[in-house]
């Protein structure tokens, strides 16, 4: 009989593999074999991962405001091969665990093949934030972490334990840590759900039990921040580190928020929120009916919380990836009390397969009449500006144009700000300042400048560096 059991597990969880590969092959442009993308973000982490293979340090030798975690990744999938094809088995690997997290939670309730099925939905919900936003995206590696501590949530609720297991909030603080040194907003929906049993532990007045689990999580957290410190300490990137990861990035969140339009709102809402909003009309309705209060109450606090951060701030659909769980989960409960729920269920899934129909019409309707052309072109435009750099091994530059250069030209960057200089200088006095100091200090023989518009900084790189050559797409100079 275990051995059985043990037979099925490895069986699902391949089958859960072969999905993840399938689906990622189709939604992950900028890592799939069958597109020619490369993506702005996607760029910039696999140029990261590249540069971290190729010897430099992260935050001292090139910069970004994605944490160190980010860069990990991207070393291990990407820059050791320089191949998207361990890149997208990373993925896959990732995407797995989250489906069996996401089956885990089902079978708490529900029979096998329901929880199975409900698992695939997930991948359903999945492509509403990816298909479009490309694939190699930071919330795609917190997924996993953030489905498996819903798992011990609702499994908590489920069984309606008096007590919480200390051992649990040892992964709520791993996933905390871990969020952090990603996107620091990616750790909301396991905070919300750490929050709400604190209640419940409080108004069980279970004092011990709660101070187990604080210090359990800070634990967690531990076990992810201890080796970073070292490591940036020990590498002299400390200070370099913590000033990106977080001082920079709350300047840019907090420059980002509260500037989406209504009329981006409403196509967004769409698009995008009324799987949160008509999930919200469940949660209400399950609260109504005293199906798992807490448990509900927990999942319309995150949903709301979810369409909050979303419309005040910058309108990134892949922003929403995190909350795949909140979804995922509210459809399970309703899957389980399907008889007093039935049409909530059945409005539920007509609605995500609709809005899953056009979404993904949107988006590869814009692959094949822009995006895939556009690809192929940059591609070419690269090699094509860097045969024409007389000395190879001088120091060059991307300013303004995408770090895919620097992937495909194998090359690396003569200073710290690789890409988007001048935005980067826009959110921040510091960066700006020493930015400033680093172009004026003509160490870059060559700079790659783009085609597409004027920079700050271009009025500074006119009077001091000439053109050689250039094409539709970008430009090479060179210093004086």
């Amino acid at each position: 009989m275990a051995k059985s059991k043990r037979v099925n597990k490895i069986l699902l969880i391949s089958l859960f593999f072969v999905s993840a590969v399938i689906f990622l092959v189709i939604f992950s442009w900028n890592t799939s074999p069958l597109y020619t993308f490369f993506g702005y973000d996607s760029s910039i982490f696999k140029a990261m991962g590249k540069f971290m293979a190729d010897g430099l340090t992260p935050y001292k030798d090139f910069f970004d405001h994605k944490g160190p975690i980010i860069i990990l990744i991207e070393w291990l999938g990407f820059g050791i091969t320089k191949s998207d094809y361990t890149l997208l088995l990373l993925q896959a690997i990732f995407l797995t665990v989250a489906l069996y997290g996401v089956y885990k939670i089902a079978k708490i309730f529900l029979s096998t093949k329901k929880s199975v099925a409900l698992a695939f939905v997930s991948l359903i919900i999945c492509s509403i934030f990816l298909s479009g936003q490309a694939g190699n995206i930071v919330e795609e590696w917190i997924l996993p972490f953030i489905v498996w501590s819903s798992y011990f949530t609702v499994r908590f609720f489920a069984y309606k334990e008096k007590e919480h297991n200390y051992k649990y909030s040892i992964l709520y603080g791993v996933t905390f840590a871990f969020a952090a040194f990603t996107r620091l907003t990616n750790a909301i929906p396991v905070l919300i759900f750490a929050g709400i049993i604190f209640i419940f532990l409080i108004k069980q007045k279970a004092w011990k039990n709660i101070f187990k689990n604080i210090l359990a999580f800070v634990v967690g957290a531990l076990i992810i921040t201890i080796p970073i410190f070292i490591w940036f300490a020990v590498n002299g990137a400390f200070n370099d580190m913590i000033y990106a990861t977080f001082v920079f990035n709350y300047k840019y969140m907090s420059a980002k928020s509260l500037k989406a339009d209504s009329l981006r709102i409403f196509k967004h809402t769409a698009r995008y929120l009324l799987p949160f909003i008509f999930g919200m009309i469940m949660q209400i309705a399950m609260i109504l009916k005293k199906k798992d209060v807490w448990l509900s109450v927990a999942l319309l606090v995150q949903s709301i919380v979810a369409v909050a951060m979303y419309v005040t701030g910058a309108l990134f659909p892949h922003y929403l990836y995190v909350w795949v769980p909140t979804i995922a989960i509210t459809l399970i409960l309703v899957v389980k009390d399907y008889g007093a729920l039935k049409w909530f269920a059945r409005g539920y899934v007509a609605l995500l397969v609709v809005v899953f129909i056009g979404t993904n019409y949107i988006a590869f309707r814009n692959y094949e009449s822009y995006l895939k052309g556009l690809a192929v072109d940059y591609e070419k435009k690269c090699k094509d500006v860097y045969s024409h750099m007389p000395d190879k091994k001088a120091k060059i530059l991307c300013v303004d144009s995408n770090p895919y250069f620097y992937i495909v030209t194998d090359t690396k960057p003569s200073y710290k700000y690789f890409h988007t200089q001048d935005l980067h200088s826009y959110y921040d006095e510091k960066t700006k300042a020493e930015w400033t100091k680093l172009i004026k200090s003509n160490k870059a023989r060559y700079m790659v400048v783009s085609r597409m518009g004027e920079y700050p900084m271009y009025s500074y790189l006119r009077k001091n560096y000439f053109g050689i050559y250039e094409n539709d797409r970008l430009a090479l100079i060179e210093k004086y």
